[in-house]
């Protein structure tokens, strides 16, 4: 995040001078919410079905078993590798695991514990080139039974992935696994961001040799379309909530100003009107406010102002240089990252600026996002070495690193939910 904020400072200063379903059987809701209670107690028994071959049940079993743990609603034991700290189960996961030519086949059980009355049990299928997706709905739908709320395992994380002085926009799998190149430009991208419905990324290339300009794609179709060249900076697009309006920095005018632009990239509305830069909106989930990072106050901090602009008050005080907001899907919260020391942490505050506390501390860690259910952040940190992305559950335990293949990643993006569908 630092280099890349330094960097668009010092360019904007530059250019500025130049499924198959069954009903459940019971739901229990239980409010798990980030930090207010434990996680709750729940055994994998192993599926029943092939041990050995392509998409084993094996492979399954440990696929479920990680989604589970990774949900931050429930702590796992895995009943294949029994441990004597494992403690006594509040529900139990199950159930049968088929492949049968091109297909693979689920029919998922949970249940409580001891008593195992059933919780949900349903069935799922899919292509056997997508079966790690079938395990997700599955875990996904254990979540919704016991929260209310899906789980994110059937999510995605779209990144920049650095070789050399290139840097090209990845995508993978929420788990870290599918990860694949969508560009092969040889140049530099920037920025990823998802449109509401998931279908979209919008991101930031200098792919066409004329400066920095927004481009959106699908990931499936992989075809840029060009969204805003307009002279000087175009970068750090962001969807509204309502998927119509883009909210983006631009410098045609001369300096780096937040913007809004329609879906297409036209009629321009200026929001911000000051000699500061101003950077990196964030829409609320409603879509009636925007964060952003301006340096009017003499260093990056970040602001709050309306949609329409005006209104424009600062959020953070009492630190030195702020930077990235991205705002939690409920709205209660904003996540952003804060210079302490020598290094960049993240922080979270309510939407007032009020109730700031550390939630990633130690290294550099940039570019937060969270994740659909509020419940996560993915961001970019050099904690152990060279930059890589990791996921933050916000209940204390530790950060744990997505798998990229060993590449430098950086500015992740996570997707919304995914319809079952798709």
């Amino acid at each position: 995040m630092k280099n890349t904020v330094r960097m668009l400072f010092s360019l904007a200063l530059a250019i500025a001078l130049v499924p198959n379903r069954t009903s459940a059987q019971g739901d229990v809701h239980i409010d798990v919410r980030s930090g207010s209670i434990a996680r709750l107690p729940l055994r994998c028994e192993s599926l029943q079905g092939p041990a050995s071959g392509n998409a084993s049940a094996r492979d399954a079993d440990q696929v479920l078993a990680n989604d589970l743990q990774a949900s931050a609603v429930f702590e796992v034991d895995r009943q294949w590798a029994p441990s004597a700290s494992d403690p006594q189960p509040q529900f139990v996961t199950g159930g049968r695991w088929s492949v049968e030519g091109s297909q693979v086949k689920l029919s998922g059980e949970l249940r409580d514990f001891p008593a195992r009355r059933a919780i949900l049990v349903r069935d799922y299928s899919g292509p056997a080139s997508e079966w790690r997706r079938v395990l997700h709905r599955f875990s996904d739908d254990c979540v919704q039974q016991i929260t209310g709320e899906r789980g994110v395992a059937d999510t995605r994380i779209a990144f920049v992935a650095k070789d050399g002085q290139n840097k090209e926009l990845w995508i993978m799998d929420a788990d870290g696994a599918n990860a694949h190149a969508l560009t092969a430009d040889k140049s530099i991208v920037q920025s990823p961001s998802w449109s509401p419905e998931g279908s979209l990324l919008l991101f930031t290339s200098w792919r066409a040799g004329n400066g920095p300009a927004i481009w959106v794609m699908s990931p499936e179709q992989r075809k840029p379309f060009l969204i805003s060249g307009r002279p000087g900076l175009n970068t750090s697009a962001a969807y509204a909530p309502d998927g119509q309006r883009i909210a983006c920095t631009l410098s045609q005018d001369g300096n780096a100003e937040i913007y809004v632009l329609d879906a297409r990239g036209g009629n321009a509305q200026r929001l911000t009107n000051h000699r500061s830069i101003d950077t990196a909106p964030a829409w609320s989930p409603t879509g009636r406010e925007l964060a952003f990072t301006s340096d009017r106050s003499g260093s990056p901090q970040i602001y709050l102002m309306d949609a329409v602009g005006g209104s424009i008050r600062r959020l953070t005080f009492d630190v030195d240089y702020t930077d990235s907001p991205a705002w939690s899907p409920k709205g209660d919260r904003i996540a952003f990252v804060n210079r302490v020391g020598g290094g960049f942490d993240v922080w979270t505050c309510r939407a007032d600026g009020t109730g700031a506390k550390p939630a990633v501390t130690g290294g550099n860690n940039e570019n937060p996002r969270w994740s659909a259910d509020g419940r996560h952040l993915v961001f970019a940190s050099d904690r152990d070495g060279g930059y890589g992305l990791w996921v933050t559950d916000l209940d204390g335990a530790l950060p744990r690193k997505l798998d990229t293949g060993a590449r430098r990643a950086m500015s992740p993006a996570w997707s919304p939910r995914r319809s079952t569908g798709s």
